[in-house]
């Protein structure tokens, strides 16, 4: 134990702050320098990483991150240029860290859902991400210009450079820190499909940078069609391809991006990938937003359907099947039949037993019509002790030994309440639908019918409606 802090706590923190010293090294020392220009950087993979930690490994990080930062800044920078002073190039390191402990404060304490909503997500951009990055500058504009590496009318350049590789680095970290909290690693998911469309983007980024520069828009065509086919975790990777071929490639053709002034095609080439991260991702948000949006529809309306004590269908959720059934036997031959179950003298047993005892037997009633039914069939609580089922693709003579099975199960059953055994019986009217008919309910019309029939007959039956078309 050494100064309240575990071995192996003070073990994983040393590993981490390595790490982000190594990258922080590596941004300054060679991404910055990949076009052979002092203060052009095409990726910002530190500052994205340190958000990423604190949020993950508490505050706590921010003295051992921007110890490693600042050192690794700092070697890297006078590595790099001559004419730099190690302590321009720590206090930059320094700050670095300290706008990704911002944006990483920012990002628990007000936006921990920014990837939930598009509006939550430009909040963070804007205010998470952007705020920090200007703050940033604003602060190490101050000993560049001391130290004479910021020339004049280049704090613009400097500015905008930062932002767009700043808030890319942060957002694209965020989405796969969120990514792997809420969806994890899961190889299952892999497919060739996946696999294709990050090959795609890989080749048609390494196209627009060799061959064909007009291939990079395909390429922006091809990631929104990700984003909205709903791939979350394979637009995050396509993305990060497409940045990494990027680097490899500039520095040998600026494709789209190779205009005389060479400033102004990094500034066009790195607001083109933060505006295709920010949009892919976005999009992908958006279509995340519409898919629960319509699952919590789609449950509504099923919760809304549902009877509360039996558990199937109620009145309003079978009319509309009643009418899909029709439409459907008007547009081919498709016959369907209807039963119309009731529960004999049910009034008779509610007045002997109590209404919590008839609301026993309504429930086992609905589970032995359930059991007894393929899924494809429908089971509703039309209302009261009524129950209605639909016989999908089935004629009247193979639902009636259905009914017939049903009815005897029933009879032979029993619901046990308060220490009694109850015993009940059904009666049944089945109708297979004509092609004569005329609206969706003239099918269960004729069941209802024929299930007065039954009650008439003594009950405890089931009856066929006579086939007209035969």
């Amino acid at each position: 134990m050494l100064l309240g802090i575990s071995l192996p706590a003070a073990r994983h923190i040393l590993m981490w702050s390595l790490v982000y010293g190594a990258i922080v090294w590596l941004d300054m020392r060679y991404l910055s320098a990949i076009l052979d220009v002092n203060t052009v950087t095409l990726l910002n993979i530190s500052s994205g990483l340190a958000v990423v930690l604190f949020r993950h490994l508490g505050m706590g990080m921010i003295l051992p991150l921007i110890l490693a930062g600042s050192l690794g800044h700092g070697l890297a920078a006078i590595a790099r240029i001559e004419s730099l002073h190690l302590a321009t190039g720590v206090f930059f390191g320094t700050f670095l860290t300290l706008a990704s402990a911002l944006s990483a404060w920012l990002w628990q304490k007000y936006y921990p859902h920014c990837l939930d909503t598009v509006r939550a997500l430009f909040r963070f951009v804007v205010v998470g991400c952007l705020f920090p990055a200007i703050a940033m500058v604003a602060i190490v504009a101050i000993p560049l210009y001391i130290d004479d590496q910021l020339v004049h009318g280049r704090l613009q350049f400097l500015t905008i450079e930062f932002m767009m590789t700043y808030t890319t680095s942060t957002l694209l970290w965020v989405s796969l820190y969120t990514a792997w909290q809420r969806l994890g690693i899961d190889w299952s998911k892999l497919t060739w499909q996946n696999t294709g469309y990050v090959a795609a983007i890989m080749t048609l980024t390494l196209i627009s940078f060799s061959v064909f520069p007009g291939a990079i828009y395909i390429e922006l065509a091809l990631l929104i069609y990700i984003a909205f086919s709903g791939h979350w975790r394979t637009l995050l990777v396509s993305l990060c391809s497409l940045i990494m071929v990027t680097i490899v490639m500039v520095p040998f053709d600026m494709g789209a991006f190779a205009i005389p002034n060479l400033y102004d095609g990094v500034l066009a080439l790195l607001i083109f990938i933060f505006t295709t991260v920010l949009t892919s991702i976005s999009i992908s948000i958006q279509v995340m937003e519409y898919k629960n949006a319509v699952a919590a529809r789609d449950s509504w309306q099923r919760k809304a359907s549902l009877d509360p004590l039996t558990g199937t269908v109620n009145r309003y959720g079978l009319l509309p099947e009643l009418a899909i059934e029709y439409e459907r036997s008007r547009r081919t031959r498709y016959t369907y039949t209807v039963a119309v179950i009731d529960v004999d003298n049910f009034k008779q047993f509610n007045d002997t037993y109590g209404h919590s005892a008839g609301d026993r037997v309504l429930q086992d009633v609905a589970a032995e019509i359930t059991r007894a039914v393929r899924q494809t069939d429908l089971v509703a609580r039309y209302g009261g002790e009524e129950f209605v089922i639909i016989f999908r693709n089935t004629a009247s003579d193979d639902a009636y030994h259905i009914a017939e099975r049903l009815r005897q199960r029933i009879a032979a059953n029993t619901s046990q309440f308060d220490n009694q055994l109850l015993t009940y019986t059904v009666s049944c009217g089945l109708s297979e639908s004509q092609p004569s008919d005329s609206h969706p309910e003239q099918v269960f019309d004729r069941a209802d019918d024929h299930l007065y029939t039954a009650k008439s007959l003594g009950r405890n039956r089931v009856v066929v409606a006579p086939n007209t078309a035969e």
